[in-house]
């Protein structure tokens, strides 16, 4: 039995068309008239993970069911909408940067920045005004209407959204996050969840949730898709989330090489330096030439240093697989 089509709510609508530029995210042709698409085929599932933004070929396209016409799945058109928003972001983050050097020499983008906001204003679009004054950078305003909207009786999404566009997921309460997570695990829709949890500072649950989606697009065929999500994986904070985790267990084990390891792979190297010379007398009592070279390295003492580099040269025996040592490795 086809589901009750239900009228999406506004400020739904808007944040969904605001997030994909009012532009088909298949086709990408500007100018075109567009609507917004269930991608579940559920119309009355108006949860913003599950609306693309097309245009009316594109969404002809996700009704047909063979023939010579290509047919535009469910997963199918989550990739171009996923991509496409990153695209969008990506280009008016680089907007709002040239956006200085620009009304340096015009009046141009700052009478058009003010002419939006005003239109927002007076429709009373204020989660529209939040996100105008996200994207040009004026993080005083952005606030001022975050908080206005959040002061109205806002739905989780709305909630969600608005706290991560402040980086502030810190104000999000517990049974919001809850709910979300839940109505995501519900749908088994396990990139969004991992893009979720990755906003609410859950890094090793979003990390889990990246791989399980990208494991099924494997398993699925779907290479493009594994692909996308494991650079976007990449590109996140997510794993050097996991080496701060490690260190901190590390440090609780009272595991110094692995303390050491995790500053390494994280790159700080002052914080490195630090623990090395705080532990000095451990490191020169161990029989780890390689964390008393470090140590050595740390202290700026080059012939200690050169003396522990030919002690493990001389300990270093090579066999068929490779190389062998004596002393600890990652």
């Amino acid at each position: 039995m086809p589901k009750k089509r239900t009228e999406i709510p506004r400020e739904v609508a808007a944040r969904v068309l605001f997030e994909q530029h009012r532009t088909c995210c298949v086709c990408r042709e500007r100018g075109k008239p567009v609507q917004i698409h269930h991608m579940n085929e559920d119309p009355s599932d108006h949860d913003p993970g599950n609306l693309a933004v097309l245009c009316f070929d594109c969404h002809r396209d996700t009704q047909l069911r063979g023939g010579f016409d290509r047919k535009l799945d469910s997963d199918q058109v989550r990739l171009y909408r996923d991509d496409w928003t990153i695209i969008v972001r990506r280009d008016r983050a680089t907007h709002a940067a040239d956006d200085n050097l620009v009304r340096r020499s015009t009046d141009h983008q700052f009478e058009l920045a003010t002419s939006v906001a005003e239109i927002y204003r007076e429709n009373q679009e204020y989660e529209l005004l939040a996100m105008h004054y996200d994207v040009i950078g004026n993080t005083e305003l952005r606030d001022k209407y975050v908080e206005l909207v959040l002061s109205q009786d806002s739905d989780d999404q709305t909630i969600v959204y608005l706290r991560q566009l402040q980086g502030r997921h810190d104000l999000i309460p517990p049974d919001v996050i809850q709910r979300e997570a839940d109505r995501y695990t519900k749908n088994k829709d396990w990139s969004q969840r991992a893009r979720f949890f990755e906003g609410v500072g859950r890094s090793t649950e979003a990390v889990l949730d990246y791989l399980r989606s990208i494991s099924e697009s494997i398993e699925e065929g779907n290479a493009f898709s594994a692909a996308f999500y494991l650079k976007e994986l990449q590109k996140t904070d997510l794993l050097k989330d996991l080496f701060v985790l490690a260190f901190k267990k590390a440090e609780s084990e009272g595991e110094l090489w692995w303390q050491v390891r995790a500053l390494q792979e994280l790159e700080w190297d002052s914080e490195l330096r630090e623990l090395l010379i705080a532990n000095e007398s451990e490191i020169d009592n161990s029989e780890n030439p390689m964390l008393q070279a470090m140590l050595a390295r740390a202290k700026g003492d080059i012939d200690r240093y050169s003396e522990l580099q030919k002690l493990m040269a001389s300990k270093t025996r090579s066999s068929t697989y490779g190389v062998a040592t004596d002393f600890n490795s990652a």
